[in-house]
């Protein structure tokens, strides 16, 4: 229901001939058709998805691994623990223009750009599942002999497991944020390249067609993120059950 009310707003919104800068949806959905067909969209979707899967896999290494130091050794904690604050709360925007000098403008600059938007999202939802580790659960291993990784395998990280995979999930999402915003900022290419494109010739409709795609893309993305994160914890569900 709610879709349909907003497609009829913008229906009606993009007829008043007054409103030419947005063309309704009778014009964009069929040049969305068009890019998909005509294999451009596509094409552009590939090179997105691509930097964005690089970024996502690296800053889910990583970021596992830094959240697991920084919950589990003092040291880690006092040194990084301010660095990561301060990181996350700076927009990552303002740094692209460093970025693209130090990485270049090529993939390489993309790929550095989503693993920025995504790295510490994982590394703060890993840091805090491995706080949230029951402390009864802990001691019980401890009294079955469990120590060092045996304890981190058996109990930590199945405990954990929960907030990584959420964090996972947010960070699919904002990888996909990261790829277009490179695409946009850093060099033109993918998704964020042929948005520009059309921009510049001024053709609206594949435009906007575009930046629905976009949307549309990122949903799924997130979605796939979070059905994967069920089907991966159901046996936490079959515990609780």
């Amino acid at each position: 229901m709610s879709i349909a009310v907003v497609l009829a707003a913008w229906q009606w919104y993009g007829d008043d001939p007054n409103n030419f800068a947005t063309p309704p949806p009778s014009k964009v959905f069929p040049a969305l058709w068009d890019g998909l067909t005509s294999g451009n969209t596509l094409s552009a979707t590939g090179t997105t998805l691509l930097a964005v899967a690089v970024g996502v896999v690296i800053s889910v290494v990583f970021g596992v691994a830094i959240g697991f130091a920084v919950a589990l050794f003092p040291w880690a904690k006092n040194t990084l623990d301010p660095l990561i604050d301060a990181a996350y709360a700076m927009p990552v925007t303002m740094l692209i223009p460093v970025i693209g000098v130090y990485t270049g403008l090529g993939f390489r600059g993309r790929v550095f750009i989503v693993i920025s938007y995504v790295l510490l999202v994982i590394v703060i939802s890993t840091s805090t599942g491995v706080r949230d580790v029951p402390r009864d659960l802990l001691e019980t291993g401890k009294s079955f002999g469990l120590k060092g990784w045996a304890l981190w395998r058996a109990v930590i990280l199945p405990s954990a497991s929960s907030h990584i995979a959420s964090g996972v999930a947010s960070g699919v999402a904002r990888g996909m944020r990261g790829a277009v915003t490179a695409e946009l900022l850093l060099i033109a290419a993918g998704l964020g390249g042929e948005i520009l494109r059309y921009q510049a010739l001024l053709d609206t409709p594949n435009m906007l067609a575009t930046i629905l795609w976009t949307l549309i893309l990122g949903y799924i993305l997130y979605a796939g993120a979070l059905a994967l994160e069920r089907r991966a914890l159901r046996w936490r569900a079959a515990e609780q059950g």
